[in-house]
């Protein structure tokens, strides 16, 4: 099991937040169940990559908190790029 602030717990906690808010929206997009499972065979990196181009692909908001631990996932990681370069923090809703 991992530790609560480990980058697998925290992103996989914020993909499923995420995708549980766009279901309610109506917005099911069935693409974040890959992110799920590149966590779930230890490909972390990759799923925030995926995770941060399907955001930018779908133009999903994303709330400021799912941002910050985005970005505490990507700092463990030493992924910063990941989240820099698709400019994630535009889809920040407030």
């Amino acid at each position: 099991m991992q530790p609560l602030d480990s980058p697998d717990a925290l992103l996989y906690s914020t993909t499923e937040g995420i995708a549980r808010r766009l279901v309610k929206e109506g917005r099911p997009i069935t693409s974040m169940t890959s992110v799920l499972e590149l966590i779930g065979n230890d490909e972390t990196e990759l799923a925030l990559d995926e995770l941060v181009r399907i955001i930018e692909y779908f133009r999903i908001s994303i709330m400021q908190e799912e941002y910050s631990c985005l970005v505490a996932a990507a700092t463990r990681l030493d992924s910063m790029d990941s989240l820099l370069e698709t400019g994630v923090d535009r889809f920040i809703i407030t």
